[in-house]
């Protein structure tokens, strides 16, 4: 141990250095102790340990991996005596007002735990008591000009900690009790008022390891609902420091990490049972969805905080939702939240729109590839899952049984809000949107369809359409390829792949793609609706004439540019013109008899 801390420059070379090292040592020692396997060495080895914490000021941060290694260490002792006496020690010597030292006292505690936990809470327990009274000191402080805050808050956070540690590393076959008695007696409760961001953002860990703990019991079998997981989830969105507002005022850094691990925390708990009832749901979204709004720097910070947000809204997908038809309803709400960024007038806000559009669109492709499983199920998503946003466990069912239909992804509805996109000016959205739109076919052609409907699709141009999106889905990726030429592809493909309900649908939908924001996705909507009206004209029935007709009057009087209005208006005289032509057609094969002497 003096020789490892010795050379400090050498540790500081990389951020995560020193945390790979201290992890091959716990692990080096958890090795030599089940080796060793001798009570007496151990006991020795521990107060050798003990001995080491007089080298370091209670300040340094070394020390962290001290109280680690002592706690790996208690797990194979016995004595419950020596076990308090030991942890009293941990304690005294850690200084809580530093992060790493505080986090590496609760890694140490959340060690123990794994063979003492009745011993851990019982210590937590007093260290809350007396952090009980410093709370009251505090209130009193307000009135004597006295500042406490900072100590209470500081032993608050390091109390969390403990408290997530502890549950996280115990037996998974007695953490259910422990945790519904934690929980159930709303002891965090009391840690909501801490004030500074990194006190905060420990409780939120605390947190985050509860139910991660919930997730890991499940995986070997053990699964039981968190109680109060929804409170749990108001106490995580209320120390993130957001209202339900859409206004965001303040992009200091630490609160911007504060949020980016209450978006992981958020992550862990929808992802566990109970199911995500709708109000939960709607409240956690209302409260982050407005961070795809936030500026591009810091971008470190910001693209985390991004990345955790997406990763939310797949978790909220794949928990949602009792069958392939919820989940659907689901998809469609998530997407719909989502379309203001992926109109948006700022590049960074489509990018951030589209990258989450796909993301979700992904993990319903693998939920429909997979099954959904029966009405009712709930398979638990494992700690990976939740990491890499992975696919849930199939059901033994077969997936048709609990399909939803084609009909319920609101096709032609979807495809007119990212259709604007694959005209866009940035080229990362214009890849995107081109991804999401043969993403939506792609699930849609696997869907069963509603029998009323289901000879309105010609399979073989279908699947003949999707091969050429895929196809430029591919080419995209790789090579710089003209973009007119490639959004006229596009265009061709979506107007074979749409069925007649879903083109009228995607017609009625086109005043906003009309008038994009961006004049350039504007100006290709318009012409891709002139295509639509081209070739798949004779498909609309009078009423849909008069509502296609009605959505883009309704464009031309909304825009602005001269330009833009002229297009809209020919589309207007080429549908009047068409529907035209189709009824003299109409009315000549009727009055005309088809006999030859007239031919």
């Amino acid at each position: 141990m003096k020789a490892y801390i010795s050379d400090p420059e050498d540790l500081k070379q990389d951020s995560t250095y020193q945390e790979i090292w201290d992890n091959m040592i716990i692990n080096f020692l958890a090795e030599s102790l089940d080796v060793v396997n001798d009570n007496v060495w151990v006991i020795s080895l521990g107060d050798a340990f003990a001995r080491q914490y007089d080298l370091y000021a209670t300040s340094d941060g070394h020390s962290a991996l001290l109280h680690r290694c002592l706690g790996m260490l208690l797990q194979k002792v016995d004595d419950r005596i020596y076990v308090r006496e030991k942890i009293d020690l941990m304690c005294r010597h850690s200084s809580m007002s530093i992060p790493v030292n505080r986090l590496g006292l609760a890694q140490g505690i959340g060690l123990v735990a794994a063979s003492h936990l009745d011993t851990v809470l019982e210590k937590l327990k007093n260290i809350l008591e007396n952090a009980g009274q410093s709370a009251l000191q505090r209130f009193l402080s307000f009135f004597s000009f006295r500042e406490k805050v900072e100590d209470v808050d500081d032993t608050y956070a390091a109390l969390a900690l403990m408290y997530g540690y502890a549950a996280r590393y115990a037996p998974s076959t007695v953490i259910e009790a422990r945790i519904n008695a934690l929980v159930g007696t709303d002891m965090l409760g009391r840690f909501l008022h801490v004030q500074h961001p990194t006190a905060k953002q420990a409780v939120i860990t605390a947190i985050d390891l509860l139910g991660r703990a919930v997730i890991s019991a499940a995986e070997i079998g053990i699964s039981f609902p968190l109680q109060r997981r929804d409170q749990l989830l108001e106490y995580v969105l209320t120390l993130m420091g957001r209202d339900q507002s859409d206004d965001l005022v303040d992009f200091s850094i630490e609160l911007l990490q504060t949020q980016t691990v209450a978006l992981s925390a958020c992550t862990t708990l929808v992802s566990i049972e109970p199911r995500l009832p709708m109000e939960t749901r709607n409240r956690v979204m209302k409260a982050t969805l407005g961070f795809f709004a936030l500026p591009t720097e810091p971008s470190n910070i910001v693209e985390s905080l991004i990345t955790n947000l997406i990763i939310l809204l797949g978790a909220i997908l794949l928990t949602s939702g009792e069958d392939g038809r919820s989940r659907a309803e689901q998809l469609l709400h998530i997407l719909r939240q989502l379309d203001p960024y992926v109109s948006a007038s700022a590049e960074h806000q489509r990018r951030r729109g589209c990258v989450a559009v796909h993301e979700v669109l992904v993990k319903f492709r693998n939920l429909c590839s997979g099954g959904f499983g029966a009405s009712g199920s709930y398979p638990t998503l494992s700690l990976k899952h939740i990491d890499q946003g992975g696919p849930r466990g199939s059901s033994s069912l077969p997936s048709a049984f609990v399909l939803p239909n084609r009909d319920s992804l609101s096709l032609g509805e979807r495809i007119m809000a990212y259709l604007p996109r694959c005209a866009d000016t940035d080229d990362e959205v214009r890849k995107v949107a081109i991804q999401i739109i043969a993403l939506f076919f792609n699930i849609s052609l696997s869907l069963p369809k509603q029998k009323t409907s289901a000879n309105d699709i010609d399979l073989e141009s279908s699947y003949g359409a999707l091969s050429s999106l895929e196809d430029i889905v591919s080419i995209i990726r790789r090579a710089s390829v003209d973009q007119i030429e490639v959004f006229h592809r596009v265009v061709s493909s979506v107007c074979i792949l749409l069925s007649k309900d879903e083109l009228v649908v995607l017609l009625h939908s086109c005043t906003l793609a009309a008038c994009d924001k961006v004049k350039q996705s504007a100006d290709g909507s318009i012409q891709a609706i002139i295509v639509f009206i081209i070739r798949r004209g004779k498909d609309l029935r009078e009423a849909d004439v008069l509502r296609t007709t009605q959505s883009l009057l309704s464009s031309a009087i909304a825009l602005t540019d001269k330009h833009s209005r002229q297009e809209v208006l020919n589309a207007v005289s080429i549908i009047i013109f068409l529907c035209l032509s189709f009824s003299i057609l109409i009315f000549i094969s009727r009055i005309i008899p088809t006999s030859s002497y007239y031919l």
